[in-house]
């Protein structure tokens, strides 16, 4: 490893990929099954499924990205190329979602959606959205820098989804849906670029030709061999999925949440606003909490924060109070489940190396972008089912009585059950324990080889 610090230069651009990213996917998870259901006129029982399977097939795309960014060796480093190859497509690819032509059949504009929204989740953004969580490992060796990097990472993200739900329907009314993810995808461009230009790899890159020798010998199989024996990779993936599940309900019902529970759609930023600066608060002083509970403990914390606040917003008399209330405990919860969790990808890669003597960068993120994108599929399903369960009819000026109880019960109860499952399964996945005796194993592997 290279020790050398990354300078708050290389933090800041590292920084601004994720708000880039979520400029272009925030986006699609909180607006496009709107567009669909109210502006396209697609069914949402019909959306959901479609997010849903290729969110499966993304499952597999994210392995195969994990695998290529493992056997990439360039003079920029293993995942610097990928956010550059991908940065343009980004924005092209949010740009076609959102451009399906009216003049098209209801079965037309349903092969066109099926085919931008396949692309752009199992390829584009895969590849893009891998490479940039792998980068966080890459450029900073130790990891309280990885935690500092992912608190100033999240905080500007929370910023760009402030932005994004406060300011995008506006940009709709003026400019179209279409003029919309132009403006976006363009601005999420330039920040991967700056990603690109402005970061560099510091794990393994002095042994960068020796390595490309070594992991052209190991096959596909062998790698995938070497995976499945970290227990933890599995357990991280599974919480991507629940919290992303979680995120992906809360971000999708919002605006209905909004406009049809609280009677008022003009509270969406409001509501996201209550939701967000908790987390941006938070994303900051997390570095100095994390000292004192780690990762793990404050994850815990957490989800049992998040719990306390879907169960107000169920149970509590429906007003915007409450539902404030609700989400600004949703977003405390939710603090140590962005640094804390991203920085926990990184201790899990050396945990693997650790155990079998091999890193597998690319091929373990792929539980964060496996995670996020299945969890954000899911979330997007459950969103499509559930507005189907609840008989939403986008064509209706107002719901039923009935509609609204059943948007306000999938937004809250199915979250609450997946957050009870988190627990679980996190309980079961504590690193900040056993991490110490990682870090001693691996210097001791180091300084065997630098004496042989």
């Amino acid at each position: 490893m290279n020790g050398k610090k990354p300078t708050w230069k290389e933090i800041i651009s590292f920084a601004v990929g994720d708000a880039g990213c979520n400029l272009v996917w925030t986006t699609i998870g909180s607006y496009l099954t709107l567009y669909y259901t109210d502006s396209v006129g697609l069914a949402a029982a019909t959306i959901g499924t479609l997010m849903l399977l290729s969110r499966l097939l993304d499952g597999v795309s994210d392995l195969i990205m994990g695998s290529i960014i493992d056997r990439t060796h360039t003079k920029w480093g293993k995942a610097r190329p990928w956010i550059l190859y991908s940065a343009i497509p980004m924005g092209l690819g949010l740009v076609l979602m959102f451009s399906i032509p009216q003049t098209m059949g209801y079965t037309g504009k349903l092969i066109f959606a099926c085919v931008t929204y396949v692309l752009m989740a199992a390829v584009i953004y895969t590849a893009c959205n891998l490479s940039y969580n792998t980068l966080l490992a890459l450029e900073a060796p130790e990891p309280k820098d990885r935690v500092t990097m992912s608190s100033i990472r999240f905080f500007l993200t929370m910023a760009t989804v402030l932005f994004i739900n406060y300011n995008c329907t506006k940009f709709v009314d003026k400019f179209g849906w279409t003029g919309m993810s132009l403006i976006f995808g363009g601005i999420a461009i330039v920040l991967l670029l700056i990603t690109f230009f402005g970061t560099k790899e510091r794990v393994n890159v002095e042994q960068n030709t020796e390595k490309a020798s070594e992991d052209n010998k190991m096959s596909v199989k062998e790698s995938f061999g070497y995976l499945a024996k970290n227990k933890y990779f599995w357990l991280l993936t599974v919480i991507f999925v629940l919290n992303y599940t979680i995120l992906g309900v809360n971000n999708g019902l919002r605006i209905y949440f909004a406009r049809n529970v609280l009677g008022n759609v003009a509270l969406m930023g409001t509501l996201t606003l209550c939701f967000i600066l908790p987390k941006m608060i938070g994303n900051l002083v997390f570095p100095y909490i994390n000292k004192f509970l780690g990762k793990w403990k404050s994850m815990m914390c957490g989800y049992v924060l998040e719990l306390l606040g879907v169960l107000i917003m169920a149970f509590a008399p429906t007003c915007f109070g409450t539902a404030a209330a609700g989400l600004v405990l949703l977003g405390i919860g939710g603090i140590p489940h962005n640094a804390g969790l991203f920085a926990m990808v990184a201790d899990v890669i050396d945990y693997g190396e650790w155990k079998t003597g091999v890193r597998l960068d690319g091929l373990t993120n792929s539980a964060t972008s496996f995670g996020m994108k299945v969890g954000a599929g899911l979330g997007s399903a459950i969103t499509g089912w559930g507005l189907a369960w609840a008989a939403y009819d986008g064509s209706l000026e107002a719901q039923t009585l009935e509609t609204i109880a059943g948007i306000k019960t999938v937004y809250t109860m199915v979250p609450a059950l997946l957050i009870i499952v988190g627990l679980v399964v996190l309980f079961f996945c504590n690193l900040d324990k056993i991490y110490p005796q990682i870090q001693e194993g691996l210097a001791n592997k180091k300084n065997g080889k630098m004496a042989e």
